[in-house]
C-alpha cells in the first residue's frame, strides 16, 4: 500500500517561499500533506485545534519560519516548549540566519532541527531530502540535534 504522507504545519508568510518548497518537496519525492498558516496566530490555532481548525490532525511535523507576524515564531516554539501535548512534536526551523539558533534551547533537542534557507533551488531540494532523512530518524535510537546549510 505504501507509506503514508506526512503530515506537516508550515507556518511562512512568504508566498515565495512556499512555492518554492512545495515543487522542492514533490522534486525531493517527499510524499507529504502540507497545511500552510501565514500567521503565529494561526500556527497555534492549528496545533491546538481551535476555531476553524478544530477538526485539524496532528501534524507530524512542524516547519516554522521565525518571522512571522501576529506571533513570532520564537514565541511559538515557547509554547510548544511548555505543552505537554505539543513538545514532542518535531520542529524544523527555517530561516536565512545562523544567528538565532539558541531559540531551540530547551527544546527536545533530537526533534528539532535548525535549518538556513538554501540560496538556490538545487539546495533546497537537497534540503527536503534532509528534512525527510530528518524524520525518518526519529524512529532510530540515537536523536541529536542538528544544525543544516547549504
Amino acid at each position: 500500500m505504501g507509506k503514508p504522507a506526512i503530515r506537516i504545519l508550515w507556518a511562512e508568510d512568504n508566498v515565495g517561499d512556499i512555492l518554492l518548497i512545495k515543487e522542492a518537496f514533490r522534486q525531493a519525492g517527499l510524499k507529504y500533506r502540507l497545511k500552510v498558516v501565514n500567521d503565529g496566530v494561526e500556527a497555534m490555532d492549528f496545533l491546538l485545534r481551535r476555531g476553524r481548525f478544530s477538526r485539524s490532525r496532528r501534524p507530524d511535523l512542524v516547519i516554522l519560519d521565525l518571522n512571522m507576524p501576529k506571533k513570532s515564531g520564537r514565541e511559538i516554539i515557547d509554547d510548544m516548549k511548555n505543552d505537554p501535548s505539543l513538545n514532542n512534536i518535531p520542529l524544523v526551523v527555517l530561516t536565512s540566519s545562523t544567528r538565532d539558533q539558541n531559540v531551540l534551547d530547551g527544546f527536545d533537542r533530537g526533534r528539532s532541527l535548525y535549518i538556513v534557507k538554501p540560496a538556490s533551488f538545487s539546495a533546497l531540494v537537497d534540503l527536503a531530502g534532509k528534512i525527510q532523512d530528518f524524520l525518518l530518524s526519529l524512529a532510530g535510537p540515537e536523536h541529536n540535534s542538528r544544525t543544516l546549510s547549504e
